[in-house]
């Protein structure tokens, strides 16, 4: 039975299911999941790009910076990489180190989606890179954890749920069956929850309430369980698309930041292709911050991808063009450089947060 076939089935049975639901039917049902189906997701056949595709310096900036946050706070020489995808930005940083005689660092993947995984394991076989299939794993190994925890889009690819505020108060945005023409719909349904309703007002307290407003309740606890794991002193990255404060009461975001990635095209409607397409949001940086300061995770800084890899050094790796080929390799590596100072996308579009776990008195 598809995935299409599946879904219906359940509306049929349940009437409406919330965005949560239907994300975690559209990409992470067992066999037929957007992440977890056979299909290509990355690169030119696929659906989207990822930094570390684009070309390898954005691997050797984030190598040195490894290298050098161990250093400067004594860490255990242990980085862990949420959501390895294909394996491109670990065989980027095990071939950074090698090349830089780097002494030896232990390095983690902790991937969910086994078609991943089978392209990680093809990817690193000639590596010392551990491969692992969930968070429950890594804690099983690592009781105690002193490193430097790393995630590339990551966070977006939890479920999330959906709200709007009406004059009758809050309202949850689901996904429900169209009687007619049996296609998927957007419908709305009170929410009654005295709690949830607690947490939407505290959430959204200054959020335009002209806006549908979203909130990964998934990403928010594994958050927490993983602030709540790491020890005193551990360094936690993240990368994504963010917004912060006031840029989320843009008129422009009437309909959320949900979105879908198919075939390298954006689609605004997240129920079309569903285990075929990629589906994706902004991350609330606020939220992610003030769910770190609930066990002593400290934000250091958030800062555009651009500005991170230039304070880091990315300009060091300019290569001397006098090679007349402009498909060489000296060319196309500084054009890559280019395109992460200059391209909107690469540069403005995906934010860095760095957080570090506060060491007690």
């Amino acid at each position: 039975m598809s995935l299409t076939s599946l879904l219906y089935k359940k509306l049929e049975e349940t009437k409406w299911l919330t965005m949560e639901e239907y994300m975690e039917y559209a990409l992470y049902h067992p066999t037929d999941g957007y992440y977890m189906n056979d299909n290509k997701k990355i690169g030119r056949n696929g659906d989207f790009y990822t930094s570390s595709f684009v070309s390898d310096v954005f691997a050797t900036v984030w190598a040195d910076f490894f290298v050098k946050k161990i250093t400067q706070n004594n860490l255990d020489p242990v980085v862990v990489e949420f959501g390895g995808g294909n394996g491109h930005f670990a065989q980027q940083i095990q071939t950074a180190w090698n090349n830089n005689h780097t002494p030896p660092i232990k390095y983690i993947i902790v991937e969910r989606s086994p078609f991943h995984r089978k392209l990680l394991e093809e990817a690193l076989v000639d590596t010392s890179v551990t491969i692992l299939s969930s968070f429950e794993e890594l804690k099983q190994g690592y009781r105690s954890f002193r490193g430097i925890i790393f995630a590339n889009e990551v966070l977006d690819a939890f479920p999330l749920r959906i709200f709007k505020s009406k004059k009758e108060g809050w309202y949850e945005k689901g996904v429900t069956l169209k009687s007619k023409d049996r296609e998927l719909s957007f419908e709305y349904k009170k929410v009654e929850n005295r709690s949830l309703l607690q947490t939407l007002d505290e959430i959204f307290e200054s959020r335009n309430k002209q806006n549908e407003l979203e909130v990964s309740f998934q990403m928010l606890q594994w958050l927490k369980e993983l602030y709540e794991w790491t020890d005193n002193g551990s360094c936690l990255y993240f990368v994504d698309y963010g917004l912060s404060g006031d840029e989320w009461n843009n008129a422009y975001l009437k309909e959320g930041s949900i979105r879908g990635y198919y075939r390298h095209q954006m689609q605004n409607d997240p129920l079309a292709y569903p285990g075929k397409m990629d589906i994706t949001y902004h991350i609330d940086w606020e939220q992610v911050q003030k769910t770190g300061y609930q066990y002593r995770v400290e934000t250091l800084e958030i800062m555009n991808q651009g500005d991170f890899l230039l304070k880091e050094g990315l300009l060091l790796l300019l290569q001397d063009t006098h090679n007349p080929d402009p498909f060489s390799y000296e060319h196309k590596r500084n054009r890559a450089i280019r395109s992460f100072l200059l391209d909107s996308t690469l540069a403005n579009g995906f934010q860095v947060i760095q957080q570090q776990k506060k060491r007690t008195v």
